[in-house]
C-alpha cells in the first residue's frame, strides 16, 4: 500500500510540477520614457543600455534588458506615439506597449511551464493602464497552453494562441467622455473576457468593453469613433456661443481692421430631412444639421467654424475613414476653392509623425460649388480643392491612410470644420471619424 501511494504521488508530481521559464526580453524602441520597476523595488527606473559584451541587442538601436518575472513595465507619454516598447516572451510572443494617454502599465506576473513533460505552459500579465497589442504564438511545443491578462477589479481576458489581440485600460477622462473603461479587440484567434460570473467571446473583427458600471457589453464589429458628438445633438447655440460634449466656436477674420458688423459669420443647429432622403420625412426621421451662414453682400472674407480636440495615437489604424454629408447653398465667389481662396466648408486635420517634439502638420480638404459634370480634385500643398453639385447633398468620404500626407502619421491633434469666404450658407451633417484595426 505504501509503494502505491509513493508512486502514485512520484506521477502526480510528474505530470503537475511547474517550472518558471527564463528568457523574457524588454525592448525599447525609444530612447526616453520607457521604465522598468524590480519586484522589490519601490520606484521605476528608465532603461540603459547594458556594457557591450551582456547586451542582448548591441548592433541595433533598440535598448534591451532581459526580464524576470515579477517585474513591471511602464510608459510615459513623452515616449512618442506608436509601440514604444516591446516584452518579447521566450516563445517569441510579442507583447508591444504604446504610450498614449497617460501611458502604460503592465505587469509580467508568471511565465510556467511544466518541469518534466511538455504538457502545459501558463503565462499571466497584468495589465493596469495604457494600451498594448498582444501577438501570441501560434506553434507552441507545450499540450496546453493557457495565456490570461489580468485587468484591474476582478475582470481577464483569456486568449487563444496564435492570435492578436488589443487590450485598452482607459484613463479615468477619456473613461468618463466614453462610458467605458475598458476595451478587448481580436483581429485573429478568440478570446473571452470574464468577471467571474459572466463570460464574453470575443471573434476575429470584433471588440468587447466593460462599461464604468462593470458590466461587460456583448462583442460588436471593432471600430472606434475618435469624435466626440458626431451628430450634433449636444450643440447648444446661444447669441453665438455654443456648449458641447466635444466641440467649441471660433472664428476668424481674413483681413486687419474688419468692423464688427463684418464680422458676422453665423453658426446654428437645425433640423432637416436626411440627405439620403431629402425631400420626404416626418419630424421624427429628421436629423440634426450643422450651418454656417453669412449675408450681407460682404467684401471682405471672414470664417466662422468648430473644432475639437483628438489628441489621440492613430498607428493601430489601418483605415482612418473621414466621412460627412455636405452642400453649399451659398457662394458669393464664384471660384471659390481655387488657387487658395475662400472655402465655403471645409476640413482641416492637425497631425504630427512620431513624437511629440515633431512639428504639427496640417491638412486641409476644401469642399466648393462649382457647375460641372465631373467633380474637379486638385492640390495646392497641404489643402485638396474638390467641387461639388451646388444646392445638392454630397458624400465626402476620404480613407486618411490612403492620402499621401496622413498616411504614416501616428497622431491627430485637432480637427476643425469651417466656413470661409465673402457670403456663404452651408451644411454639414453626419459626420464621422472611424478608425479600424
Amino acid at each position: 500500500m505504501g509503494l502505491f501511494f509513493v508512486g502514485r504521488y512520484a506521477w502526480l508530481g510528474y505530470t503537475t510540477s511547474m517550472k518558471t521559464q527564463d528568457g523574457a526580453l524588454l525592448r525599447g524602441h525609444v530612447q526616453v520614457g520607457v521604465l522598468l520597476q524590480s519586484p522589490r523595488a519601490l520606484t521605476s527606473r528608465a532603461i540603459e543600455r547594458l556594457p557591450e559584451n551582456v547586451d542582448p541587442c548591441s548592433d541595433e538601436s533598440d535598448i534591451c534588458v532581459p526580464l524576470r518575472v515579477g517585474d513591471r513595465i511602464k510608459t510615459l507619454p513623452s515616449a512618442g506615439y506608436g509601440p514604444v516598447a516591446s516584452l518579447v516572451l521566450p516563445d517569441t510572443t510579442h507583447v508591444q506597449l504604446w504610450a498614449q494617454g497617460d501611458g502604460s502599465d503592465l505587469l509580467y506576473q508568471m511565465y510556467q511551464v511544466s518541469r518534466w513533460n511538455a504538457r502545459r505552459q501558463v503565462v499571466n500579465l497584468v495589465h493596469s493602464a495604457g494600451y498594448a497589442r498582444y501577438d501570441v504564438a501560434q506553434y507552441q511545443s507545450y499540450q496546453v497552453v493557457e495565456y490570461s491578462v489580468t485587468l484591474p477589479n476582478g475582470y481577464t481576458v483569456w486568449m487563444s494562441p496564435g492570435g492578436s489581440y488589443s487590450v485598452n485600460v482607459l484613463t479615468a477622462s477619456e473613461a468618463q467622455r466614453r462610458g467605458v473603461v475598458y476595451e478587448v479587440a481580436v483581429r485573429s484567434g478568440s478570446a473571452t473576457m470574464t468577471d467571474g460570473n459572466h463570460n464574453q467571446s470575443i471573434q476575429p473583427g470584433q471588440i468587447s468593453e466593460v462599461t464604468l458600471a462593470g458590466d461587460i457589453i456583448p462583442a460588436r464589429i471593432a471600430s472606434w469613433q475618435l469624435l466626440g458628438d458626431p451628430t450634433w445633438n449636444d450643440i447648444q447655440v446661444a447669441n453665438q456661443t455654443i456648449t458641447s460634449a466635444g466641440w467649441q466656436l471660433y472664428q476668424r477674420a481674413g483681413a486687419p481692421n474688419m468692423s464688427r458688423e463684418e464680422q458676422n459669420g453665423r453658426i446654428s443647429v437645425v433640423s432637416g430631412c436626411s440627405p439620403t432622403s431629402p425631400d420626404l420625412c416626418t419630424a421624427e426621421q429628421q436629423t440634426s444639421i450643422l450651418r454656417f451662414r453669412r449675408e450681407g453682400t460682404q467684401m471682405r472674407p471672414f470664417a466662422v467654424g468648430i473644432k475639437q480636440t483628438l489628441s489621440s495615437d492613430v498607428s493601430e489604424y489601418t483605415s482612418l475613414r473621414l466621412t460627412a454629408w455636405v452642400r453649399v447653398l451659398t457662394q458669393t465667389v464664384p471660384l471659390s476653392g481655387i488657387a487658395d481662396s475662400e472655402c465655403p466648408i471645409s476640413f482641416q486635420l492637425t497631425y504630427k509623425f512620431i513624437s511629440p517634439s515633431d512639428q504639427q502638420m496640417e491638412r486641409v480638404f476644401c469642399l466648393y460649388a462649382f457647375k460641372s459634370e465631373d467633380t474637379l480634385v486638385q492640390d495646392n500643398g497641404s489643402t485638396r480643392y474638390r467641387s461639388l453639385p451646388p444646392y445638392e447633398w454630397y458624400r465626402l468620404d476620404v480613407d486618411l491612410r490612403e492620402d499621401e500626407y496622413l498616411r504614416f502619421a501616428r497622431y491627430l491633434q485637432e480637427i476643425r470644420i469651417e466656413a470661409y469666404g465673402h457670403d456663404y450658407l452651408a451644411e454639414i451633417t453626419d459626420i464621422s471619424l472611424i478608425g479600424k484595426q
